[in-house]
């Protein structure tokens, strides 16, 4: 059964099944490792202003390719970005002690205003995937680089990664495999991420009633200790090894697919939201075009509350940049 599935899903690759990662840091180079050991697609093409260092990352891991899929792998400028489906814009600096959020947007706007027209004429159909600390600001940003342009082909990684840790937790405390477990978490990646506990179920039941059946204790403690999980994890990662790659390169993948295979999921990834005006995370259906559609949840009105001051803060961000 899994190879049939794996073979549907080879069938369903586009024909644009090449992949440009603009950044070829730790978190460009992971993710080219994830989807070429994944068999994500036919070709990844590495670019960084170290032109060294991206042919060193590729030859890396087209090594590691070699030993499975044989997705071909190899470095290059703008121009071969040309035939690429998907876009991840990993390129910027990442979070770290002494830069404030101020400065850090700044600068990684500073690298975006120069790559991304270069992108544009190079694969002027492509998805482009931001991948760039802070995901929801520099999402934003890309919009209005693009004055006009279809926007729907514009995404960020969002909070994919919250999602994934959020199920985990809950199906560990509850004894359960994580596809059973039914929730999100919207707004903005790290600290400031909105676990939707209003409408989180597992196996369609509402947690509460999950638990009581498995005779599992849940309170409220239990679930303030698993929302500082998923907001603190992607920071004690950084404080522990000095920065977060496996998880976001996974991440970023399983957004990548998503687009290749036309697959139509369910992502929280980040978007320009109408109603809240502004790039933020929150359940979209992300499909061949990028973002198909996106989900309006049922929210408490605490969490609304929430959301709309994430907002207004995500707006004041970028007011001066």
């Amino acid at each position: 059964m899994a190879r049939v599935y794996r073979r549907q899903r080879l069938l369903r690759l586009v024909s644009m099944s090449k992949v440009a990662i603009v950044g070829a840091g730790l978190v460009g180079a992971t993710t080219a490792h994830t989807l070429a050991l994944r068999g994500s697609c036919e070709e990844i093409v590495l670019l960084d202003v170290d032109r060294d260092k991206a042919q060193a990352q590729a030859a890396d891991v087209a090594a590691a390719a070699t030993l499975d899929r044989g997705v071909r792998v190899y470095s290059g400028s703008y121009a071969q970005v040309k035939g690429a489906g998907v876009v991840v814009l990993a390129a910027g600096l990442r979070q770290k002690g002494g830069l404030s959020r101020a400065e850090l947007i700044s600068s990684n706007t500073l690298i975006y205003r120069e790559a991304i027209p270069q992108v544009l004429e190079a694969a002027p159909g492509a998805v482009l995937l931001v991948a760039t600390q802070p995901v929801d600001s520099m999402t934003e940003y890309v919009y209005r680089l693009l004055e006009g342009r279809d926007v729907s082909r514009v995404l960020g990684v969002g909070t994919v990664l919250e999602t994934m840790q959020l199920r985990a937790a809950v199906a560990a405390h509850l004894g359960v495999s994580p596809e059973h477990v039914n929730g999100y978490v919207v707004g903005e990646e790290g600290d400031s991420a909105l676990v939707v506990w209003s409408n989180l179920n597992v196996a369609g039941l509402p947690i509460t009633e999950f638990a009581a059946q498995r005779g599992v204790p849940w309170t409220a403690r239990d679930q303030s200790a698993i929302t500082d999980r998923v907001q603190r994890s992607n920071r004690r990662v950084v404080e522990g090894k000095g920065a977060i790659s496996y998880g976001v390169g996974a991440a970023i993948a399983r957004v990548v697919e998503a687009i290749l295979y036309g697959a139509n999921v369910v992502l929280t990834v980040s978007s320009r939201n109408a109603e809240f005006g502004v790039a933020l995370s929150l359940p979209c259906i992300v499909g061949a075009s990028g973002v198909v559609e996106t989900l309006d949840l049922p929210y408490s009105r605490e969490e609304r509350f929430k959301l709309e001051v994430l907002c207004n803060s995500l707006r004041n961000t970028l007011e001066h940049i």
